[in-house]
């Protein structure tokens, strides 16, 4: 019934019914809490007024009830005809007897001092109050004092009378003002809401209203006016963010994708060919990482200006993210005009950039693939386009490279030999063996070099195949802490059964180092297989200096603090610093076997020559690898190295025939006695 009630009503009435009933709740709420806060605070005030008058009182009774001067005592309570609120006062004496009294004509004593449960309490609209008078902490008797309440109704009654004025008054008022404005909005909001669902229903955000009223309609229309002027102003913006990289301006890949697409559909019907250029710059993040981001944006807005300005206006330059940029060449007569534009490129960036005040030189890498010889759609000619720069890249800095089948294959199998390596580091299909270390001047073995073999399907792979696979898939470091508890636990187990003890030299990654727990990992992997620090070396390569963190230098200090020798692998073949070695944890020099295979040539001699006389001079001893002849291990005996290592003495060797070879030495350790053997095994712990 009421549902139907409210249906036949027009929107005027229904819209003065809510505002009515808006009002009256408002009102009604804000009435209730003026009135419960009115009332309280009036009896609070009333409290307060006559313990005040109580405390007054008592205090200047005190004396006659002291000397029992009841003549002062009702001298002391006449002063309440002054206020008309008191109804009466009463003093008891310390036995409870009446000692004085003032009661206002009228009135009379409803409630006696032994009615009294508290000191505080209401009753009929009135107040009472006891309060015990003292004297130097003695009990001389009670004063009762009463408040009348009429003045609190009065006042009750009054604030009522202005609630039920004040209340008619807004329902007047409402209705007027919702019939004026019933007039005033009803037609330009119809209006405004039909224009507002056209505009929703059609996306025509380029119309506008007239405003043709200056008051708020008018502002309305001008808010919705500007509101379809953001939402044009934002699908512009949203167009271009989707559409264009922010910092160069260029289109970016999504662009490039419909680009791409649209000029594969052109050239495939006019049998036509297009050319993709993946252009990747060279060590750009040594520009990041030295200069700031700011200045590597800069070069990539520098980048992006000379790109622009060397292509025609039929081609297309995008850039595809970080620091790689593509271009789309159209209309390609001949491979030849491919060529001549990637190679105006790289002239052209190889020229130096004045940016900030700062003069830079920037390479870049390019791959080539084009259509329709290396692929028919866009997904896979940017495929073909990004190996290609890879490949380029691998090359050398500012070098161009064409896609050509082959790349793909090889793709392919690199792919397959990661799944292939992640599922033996799983299964543990890689096994160890063990090169011995021969001392030059005794002929003993002082340890083994560690290394890796990995046996699939009849066939070793070659540790430069899967192991640049362990890295870019990010399980070196995993790879490494296995190789070196298997390798610790393998030398523990020698020493257990009586063998010749020797070291056990590991060859960890600079990745290794920059993990804060390489030293405790190390350490952990020593206790858990119950080998000395001094029987482990860990060699690592020059780039570890010269790519990790100090904290990586500090962890090889502390390792080398602990026992564990530290060894630079490859020596000759990195950076070769030789300012930095006098402060490295460093105490063995291993020369690279490609100066020890050429040692017969003068230059390779020299360096040979070159790398033992800095070893020796900071107390350093010198390893020499891939000694293979009689010959070499002459020149290098004349030379000064102190260990060889090599195919002249063993081949490394599997866990048995290593075992085997320790038990054969231990013989000739006990010729040359363990004294001199253990200074021979230890000079660089």
């Amino acid at each position: 019934m009421t549902e139907r009630m409210l249906a036949s009503l027009s929107f005027f009435q229904r819209q003065f019914l809510g505002t009515v009933g808006i009002n009256l709740l408002s009102l009604i709420v804000m009435s209730g809490l003026f009135f419960t806060t009115f009332v309280q605070n009036h009896e609070d005030n009333m409290v307060e007024v006559t313990q005040g008058k109580a405390t007054l009182l008592g205090a200047t009774s005190a004396s006659a009830l002291l000397f029992a001067d009841k003549y002062s005592a009702v001298q002391a309570l006449a002063f309440l005809e002054q206020y008309a609120t008191t109804r009466y006062a009463q003093i008891y004496d310390a036995n409870g007897a009446l000692f004085a009294e003032y009661i206002r004509p009228g009135e009379e004593v409803d409630f006696w001092l032994t009615d009294f449960e508290e000191g505080l309490f209401f009753a009929n609209g009135n107040v009472y109050v006891s309060h015990t008078i003292t004297l130097d902490n003695e009990n001389l008797g009670v004063i009762v004092v009463s408040e009348s309440g009429n003045a609190s109704l009065a006042q009750r009654q009054r604030y009522l009378a202005i609630g039920s004025l004040i209340f008619f008054g807004s329902v007047v008022l409402a209705y007027m003002l919702n019939w004026r404005l019933q007039k005033l909005l009803a037609v330009p909001v119809s209006r405004l809401v039909e224009f507002v669902r056209h505009v929703a229903e059609h996306k025509v955000y380029h119309q506008r209203l007239d405003v043709l009223r200056q008051d708020e309609i008018g502002d309305v229309v001008s808010g919705v006016n500007a509101m379809l002027d953001t939402i044009e102003r934002h699908e512009s913006e949203l167009y271009a963010r989707a559409n264009y990289d922010e910092l160069t301006g260029l289109p970016n890949r999504h662009m490039l994708g419909d680009r791409l697409s649209h000029s594969i559909e052109i050239a495939s019907r006019r049998k036509n060919s297009l050319a993709l250029l993946f252009l990747d710059l060279d060590r750009f993040k040594v520009i990041n990482d030295s200069l700031g981001h700011g200045l590597g944006d800069a070069v990539l807005v520098a980048v992006a200006r000379i790109l622009s300005g060397l292509l025609r206006q039929s081609d297309s330059v995008c850039r595809f993210g970080g620091d790689e940029f593509i271009i789309l060449l159209e209309d390609i007569e001949r491979d030849e005009s491919v060529e001549y534009i990637a190679g105006k490129i790289l002239a052209e960036l190889a020229k130096p950039l004045h940016l900030e005040g700062h003069v830079l030189h920037v390479s870049a890498s390019i791959g080539v693939a084009q259509f329709p010889h290396h692929g028919g759609d866009a997904a896979t000619l940017l495929r073909h386009a990004d190996m290609s720069m890879y490949h380029a890249k691998a090359q050398a800095p500012g070098q161009i490279h064409y896609f050509h089948r082959d790349m793909e294959t090889l793709s392919k199998q690199r792919l397959s030999l990661e799944v292939q390596v992640h599922k033996a580091l799983e299964e543990q299909e890689f096994s160890l063996v063990y090169q011995p270390q021969i001392n030059l001047a005794s002929g003993e073995i002082v340890g083994f070099e560690v290394l890796v073999r990995w046996l699939v399907n009849g066939r070793y792979v070659p540790p430069t195949d899967f192991l640049p696979v362990l890295a870019e898939a990010g399980f070196m470091d995993r790879f490494s802490r296995w190789v070196l508890e298997e390798a610790c636990m393998q030398n523990s187990a020698w020493q257990a059964a009586g063998l010749l003890p020797v070291k056990v030299a590991v060859n960890l990654p600079a990745t290794f180092f920059n993990d804060s727990r390489a030293v405790a990992d190390i350490m952990s992997i020593l206790e858990k297989s119950r080998l000395n620090a001094r029987w482990l070396e860990i060699e690592i390569t020059e780039d570890t200096f010269i790519a990790s963190t100090s904290s990586a230098v500090k962890s090889l200090a502390s390792l080398r603090d602990k026992g564990v020798t530290i060894a630079i692998d490859d020596f000759g073949t990195g950076y070769s610093c030789m300012s930095y070695l006098q402060n490295l944890p460093v105490t063995v020099l291993k020369i690279d076997g490609c100066f020890v295979r050429g040692i017969s040539t003068k230059a390779n001699s020299g360096i040979v020559r070159s790398i033992t006389t800095l070893g020796k001079s900071l107390d350093m001893l010198v390893v020499a690898e891939c000694v293979e002849t009689e010959q070499q291990a002459a020149v290098l005996k004349d030379i000064g190295c102190d260990i060889l290592q090599g195919y002249l003495y063993s081949k490394p060797l599997c866990v048995d025939d290593a075992q085997d070879y320790l038990a054969k030495q231990a013989v000739r350790a006990q010729r040359y006695g363990k004294e001199q053997y253990s200074n021979i095994a230890f000079k660089g712990g």
